[in-house]
């Protein structure tokens, strides 16, 4: 299927980085969180001129007042340290292109066959992980009531997530409308009840609230580090882009782990750094939490690194998973890139690294300045560039400046690419660095994830805040499997599904088993989806076996079989009132309900006749 991210997050030319914290919150980790929070883009404080001061959390912090309420804004001073370095080298720069040998083609391993949908999905989301979720909603639900009797299974969960992803891309308004009399889906109402399924929603849980250490994620950490253990599994790609996923998130219980950045599809949500190969496939995650993020995370740092800016570790911590570092190259933004990266990440790994790159991290290389070159004079495709140790620096003139900071490949070839010219009102030929070509074919591989989990995301919008990272873990699962499908696919040349019917056939094999579910709410064979021709037929079928009477509109329908027969002895439902109990023997055998008949009164008659307005 066709990947058109520019359509997604707008084209990376007049993308703005702006990124906010919200207020902070004492109590961020109790399960009684509200989802509905106002709906607000705060103004940053004029003061606030560094872009990182909106990015990054740390213990320097300051209030600034904002019209409609006010907000702490964490100060994490990037640039300075970053500038501070920099700047005091005493390296010469040369006007000198830098060369290297190309980089190995990914070759994938050729499977013996394609495997089912369902087996990608468990080879991610796996069997440990779906242990832990057991073992840890039935000890909650023990917590929670001493004398409660509520166990679920592994199977039952499965089926839980099954549904979920069904409902993702089958949505309703409510979650009572897929066991409704109209819009009832038996597809999910033959498995698990309203009642049953809303339990599980309110008492699934990944880890033991007991033993809750300073670890802001400690509720869903456990499945994170699954996911991760599993990602980390499949082969990666030579080029790796590194860059932020948005959950989105618009409570307000989760305190400052929710993040504000403008230019995402999510802008409130919880921020996760990650690592992913140039087809989308995800393989590691860091989840961001302020100045705690590095301590719980399961990748060490040294003493040396501890130093560097955040952005800086994100890198590293991410590269430090990479299995072929020497044959590998990292593709990020200008968040990241500065000039002592690159150097740390080339001598300690022997890795390669291209990034867009702030002006005052690049080390004042002799370029034309940013302003000479906006000037209109210069037309497009103008460069400049110089080298220092094996590092590239490279600004060029396209709709706007950018600058290039890499140690991987130079500027040459140079190639000619189309753009359109408002002058002559056609695409013209413009000159483009080899490097700016190759980071623009590799950098996009996050984009593409992001895009693939927003096209059906699972509705798991819950009390406790952490319930949204569950379903992201989900989509993640069924996004990557389905990554996994389409190289198997394209190595043993087989034609694939697209990701619903992905997605689709997960979740019908996750809703299979039937051994839980009561023999009383099974349906037959025959009923098949909600779009079947015999949908009707099933439904009546399905409110038969639950014991419930047909929708009060089918009552008075003539062509229908409203017989009377006799039954167990109940209530009249038409004349029975709370003062006055009348009981009778005789029952409707469509509408299923016990109606008077007899010398005295003709309950039967008056329920099924339509009154005159």
């Amino acid at each position: 299927m066709a990947l058109n991210t520019n359509v997604f997050y707008g084209s990376k030319a007049h993308r703005k980085r702006d990124y906010i914290v919200p207020e902070l919150y004492d109590d961020s980790d109790t399960n009684e969180e509200v989802d509905s929070a106002d709906e607000y883009e705060p103004q940053p404080d004029a003061s606030a001129s560094s872009e990182d001061e909106h990015e990054e959390l740390s213990t320097r912090s300051r209030r600034v007042s904002v019209k409609r309420r006010n907000i702490r804004i964490q100060v994490f001073e990037d640039d300075e340290v970053d500038e501070r370095i920099v700047n005091n080298t005493n390296a010469t720069w040369s006007k000198l292109d830098i060369t290297n040998t190309p980089l190995p083609d990914y070759k994938h391993e050729v499977q013996t066959h394609v495997k089912k949908p369902f087996e990608y999905f468990c080879e991610l989301f796996t069997v440990e992980m779906l242990e832990s979720l057991v073992f840890n909603t039935n000890l909650y639900a023990t917590q929670k009531d001493v004398n409660a009797n509520f166990n679920t299974t592994s199977e039952e969960l499965m089926q839980f997530v099954g549904i979920l992803i069904y409902m993702s891309m089958d949505s309703l308004p409510s979650l009572e409308d897929y066991w409704s009399y109209y819009h009832c889906h038996p597809d999910i109402a033959n498995v698990m009840t309203s009642k049953r399924f809303r339990l599980l929603r309110t008492t699934i849980h990944a880890n033991d609230n007991k033993n809750a250490t300073g670890d802001r994620f400690h509720e869903i950490r456990p499945l994170f580090d699954g996911l991760t253990k599993a990602c980390l599994k499949v082969p990666a790609t030579p080029r790796q882009s590194v860059d932020e996923v948005m959950v989105g998130y618009k409570g307000t219980r989760a305190g400052n782990l929710r993040q504000y950045i403008r230019t995402k599809p999510d802008k409130w949500g919880f921020k996760l750094f990650c690592r992913a190969s140039d087809d989308g496939f995800i393989h590691d995650i860091i989840m961001y939490q302020g100045k705690t993020t590095f301590h719980y995370h399961n990748v060490s740092l040294t003493e040396e690194e501890k130093e560097m800016p955040i952005s800086s570790k994100v890198v590293i911590c991410l590269a430090k998973t990479m299995d072929q570092t020497k044959t590998s190259a990292i593709y990020a933004d200008n968040f990241f890139t500065s000039l002592p990266l690159v150097k740390y990440l080339h001598t300690t790994f022997n890795c390669r690294y291209t990034g867009t790159a702030k002006e005052n991290r690049i080390g004042n290389p002799p370029l034309m300045s940013v302003n000479d070159m906006e000037k209109k004079k210069v037309k497009r495709g103008v460069m400049d560039y110089c080298s220092l140790d094996g590092v590239l620096a490279v600004r060029w003139k396209d709709s706007k400046v950018v600058t290039l900071l890499t140690n991987d490949m130079g500027i040459n070839p140079v190639t000619k690419i189309k753009r359109y010219s408002k002058e002559t009102k056609q695409k013209v030929d413009v000159d483009c660095p080899s490097v700016i070509k190759n980071y623009n074919a590799h950098m996009g591989g996050i984009d593409k994830n992001d895009m693939l989990v927003h096209l059906y995301k699972s509705p798991l919008k819950a009390k406790r805040w952490y319930m949204r990272l569950f379903g992201y873990i989900i989509d993640l699962c069924c996004v990557n499997g389905w990554l996994l499908y389409r190289r198997d696919c394209g190595a043993l040349k087989e034609k694939y599904m697209n990701l619903k019917e992905f997605r689709f056939s997960i979740s019908h094999s996750a809703r299979r088993p039937t051994k839980e579910i009561p023999r009383s709410l099974r349906l037959s064979p025959k009923c098949s989806t909600s779009r079947s021709s015999k949908r009707s037929s099933s439904l009546e079928e399905f409110f038969s076996r639950l014991g419930k009477r047909a929708h009060d509109d089918t009552k008075y329908d003539e062509t229908l079989s409203h017989w009377p027969v006799y039954t167990k002895r109940l209530s009249c439902k038409h004349c029975n009132t709370k003062n006055k109990r009348t009981y009778s023997s005789v029952s409707c055998s469509y509408c299923k309900v016990n109606l008077c008949l007899n010398s005295m009164r003709n309950c039967f008659l008056e329920f099924h006749k339509e009154q005159d307005a």
